[in-house]
């Protein structure tokens, strides 16, 4: 029975794999990941930031592909500016645009997008060089295949990874006025099935043409409620936010990797590549072919039971299934309580007992892994473990260990069927609170809960509760608990890949959950395995769970295929000849500590006025660059007004700017604007006195800007410019970087940045 449990668990989980890649001589109107492999390869050769180099080879490699293949092709050349609190940042983009037209000579579009740059410091072959060879493949695959009624855009978007600039810059474009539903394709590692995750409010459209379209759908309603609460945003969210219709898809395995160095072709799952892609292309035919003059109705409640069988049905009939598993349940205890299988007191205790035993497994879990995280090497626990599967499993076996070893010391008190139906009504106030507070997601509570109060039923109705245990008992029992099986077992890894060591609470107590469903059977379990009334099982399962937690932590050491994340940058102060080390991080590993022999703690105040988050510090050498330039290009006066036009440019070529800006009279600055496009700029008080912040993300190829200012009329300015390449000065690196070290991931690590300061 153990076997059969266990093995049930594993196959529930394994239905989350992508499913297996064709040949690269698959037909050509079908998806191939090993001809999609080709652009991954190319786009993600190195890391290609926005303002790059390496982004401007990238450009041009997907310009030819897209002209290749015979679209409509045109690079959106934009300005975008993002409010942050008083600051601006500001993004310079060039979007690539392809369209491949349909019978129809006029109307609605269905646009597919992916983003082509990549955070500094990894190649981005997950996120997003795979959407963008997904787009490029797909593109490929419908031009072998029967035209399409409807117009298709596919829209390369840049900048995504430092504000969302590109869809943002779309929205401004002629061709945004046709899009009637969008196909986003993003990722949050390199492995693991797509996942749609995000689908616009008043779904139900939408919802239908996925569901008969996408050959593997994995998707849920429950999944957009989670993506929702965290703080993440991709391009789709510009598009839902301006009421488009549409569909965001990710893989998200191998958290490890994202945004990393490791993020490169020869780590990402081909699977995955091909789960992403065979979707992407059935979902446009069917979009591409069906009207697009209405794409919104109601919402409907969308999950997958088992595999790619995706189950939606109108939100509204949530009220009778809610109905029915309320009058099983009443029915149910009437009958338990009339068979004698259980007592109403003990059910209450039950109820409570199963509350106490989830809260304490639950939180067990804190200190464990609180000392998990401080065994390993790694100075900080947000980029994910490379061994998430052995830490999954170490955690589930301490869990189910701890889980069996209570409910052993609390059956000695009530019966079996009493804890169970109290866990039943943990579930029933569960399903109630959140059918009123999340509906969308009280399916998750619904069905398992239905089957397994159906199977209590069939015990307690053939009086199978009072014989000696036998196989109906078993089977009546386990075929009760298999919907919860294989409903809530992929979510339990689910939520253990999305949170990993960060909050691996919300995995154990949907564990508990789970495991509160299936007592009469892990009772029979671990009975079979007691000796003298001694619970050896639970025993053996702790054991087997702490030794395999001490070789996932063993298994954590830094070598060349998984390398530690090292986190440093250089600043220097052109005006005064003064320069520091910085990590933002106080652990240094063994070899960003060569740049902080002496290190201190601070704001970066020799370098920003207005510095103020804390950093580990040390004084570096001072040497010689080009430094940032500000040229007066015009000076004009309107009534009460200075106005100055200024050319911002990076000699060095550098793939960032950011300036500040100090008016030398109180209230001086009256505006100010970036290549045309206005600033909101409010003031920022620091010791020297108000003032104003900027982020210019991704120069043009000219590595040149315009700066306008209006000032008061009399007023002067103090201007500090600030260029930001990627990579540290290669002359002041004494010990190379090891094979097993990285640079960090993130937009501050890995870089100089160079600061002078003009008047005007």
């Amino acid at each position: 029975m153990l076997t059969a449990l266990v093995g049930l668990s594993v196959y529930s989980v394994s239905l989350m794999s992508p499913p297996e890649a064709l040949p690269a001589d698959a037909p050509p109107a079908e998806f191939s990941a090993e001809r999609a492999m080709r652009h991954v390869r190319e786009v993600a050769r190195e890391p290609h930031a926005m303002g790059t180099p390496a982004h401007a080879r990238v450009r041009q490699y997907l310009l030819r592909q897209m002209e290749a293949l015979g679209l409509q092709t045109e690079v959106q050349e934009a300005t975008t500016v993002n409010q942050v609190g008083e600051t601006n940042n500001v993004g310079y983009v060039y979007n690539l645009l392809g369209r491949l037209k349909g019978t129809q000579q006029r109307g609605k579009t269905v646009l597919v997008m992916a983003h082509y740059d990549s955070q500094p410091n990894t190649p981005g072959a997950g996120d997003d060089a795979a959407g963008i060879a997904a787009l490029l493949e797909t593109a490929r695959a419908l031009q072998q295949g029967e035209p399409l009624q409807h117009d298709v855009i596919f829209l390369m978007t840049d900048g995504e990874e430092y504000g969302l600039y590109g869809a943002k810059a779309f929205l401004k474009h002629s061709w945004a006025h046709d899009v009637a539903v969008v196909v986003n394709m993003e990722a949050r590692g390199n492995a693991g099935p797509s996942m749609t995750f995000e689908i616009s409010p008043e779904n139900g459209w939408i919802v239908e043409q996925f569901a008969q379209s996408a050959p593997y759908p994995f998707a849920s309603s429950m999944m957009y409620e989670v993506y929702r609460r965290l703080p993440n945003n991709t391009d789709f969210t510009v598009f839902r936010d301006a009421g488009y219709t549409g569909v965001n898809s990710a893989f998200i395995d191998g958290f490890v990797h994202y945004h990393k160095m490791t993020d490169s072709p020869e780590n990402l799952n081909r699977n995955s590549l091909q789960h992403h892609g065979s979707n992407m292309l059935a979902l446009v035919r069917q979009l591409g072919s069906v009207s697009l003059d209405n794409t919104k109705a109601k919402d409907r409640i969308f999950f997958n039971p088992a595999g790619s069988w995706l189950v939606q049905y109108p939100a509204g009939l949530n009220m009778l299934w809610a109905g029915l598993v309320t009058l099983l349940l009443v029915v149910t205890i009437g009958v338990g309580y009339r068979k004698k299988a259980l007592s109403i007191p003990q059910v209450l205790g039950g109820f409570f007992g199963f509350l106490l035993i989830t809260a304490i497994v639950s939180g067990v879990f804190f200190p464990i892994n609180t000392f998990v995280k401080s065994m390993l090497p790694y100075a900080h626990d947000s980029n994910g473990v490379y061994g998430a599967g052995r830490f999954f499993m170490s955690y589930l076996l301490v869990a189910l260990g701890l889980f069996l070893l209570l409910c052993w010391l609390l059956l000695r008190w009530m019966s079996v069927f009493s804890l169970l139906m109290g866990a039943c009504l943990v579930w029933f106030a569960l399903m109630a609170v959140t059918f009123v507070l999340v509906p969308v997601a009280a399916y998750l509570f619904l069905f398992p809960l239905l089957f397994v109060l159906g199977a209590m039923l069939v015990v307690f109705l053939l009086e199978l509760h009072e014989k000696p245990v036998a196989w109906a008992y078993a089977i009546v029992l386990l075929v009760g608990v298999m919907p919860a099986i294989f409903m809530l077992m992929p979510l339990v890894r689910f939520l253990f890949v999305v949170f990993a060591l960060q909050m691996p609470v919300a995995m154990v107590a949907t564990l508990i959950l789970l495991l509160g469903l299936g007592i009469p059977l892990l009772v029979v379990i671990d009975r079979n395995f007691s000796w003298r009334g001694m619970p050896l099982l639970p025993a053996l399962l702790l054991f087997v769970g702490g030794v395999q937690l001490f070789r996932a932590i063993e298994a954590e050491k830094p070598s060349e295929s998984q390398p530690l994340h090292s986190h440093v940058s250089y600043y220097l102060n052109a005006d005064d000849s003064v320069a520091v080390w910085a990590s933002a991080y106080e652990r240094t590993d063994d070899w960003n500590r060569q740049f902080f022999p002496n290190p201190s703690t601070g704001a970066l105040a020799e370098i920003y006025p207005m510095a103020s988050r804390q950093y580990l510090k040390n004084q570096a050498e001072a040497i010689p660059v080009e430094v940032p330039v500000a040229t007066l290009v015009n000076e004009g006066i309107a009534p009460g007004e200075r106005i100055l036009a200024l050319r911002l440019r990076s000699p060095r070529g550098a793939a960032h700017l950011d300036f500040v800006l100090q008016p030398l009279e109180e209230g001086g600055l009256i505006g100010a604007a970036i290549n045309g496009d206005s600033l909101s700029l409010g003031p920022i008080e620091t010791k020297q006195g108000a003032v104003y912040f900027a982020k210019v993300h991704g120069l043009p190829e000219s590595k040149e800007v315009e700066l306008e200012v209006r000032l008061k009329q009399g007023s002067s300015l103090m201007l500090y410019l600030y260029d930001i390449s990627i990579g540290l000065p290669r002359q002041l690196v004494r010990k190379p970087i090891p094979d097993h070290v990285v640079p960090e991931q993130g937009r501050d690590s890995n870089l100089t940045l160079v600061r002078k300061s003009y008047r005007f």
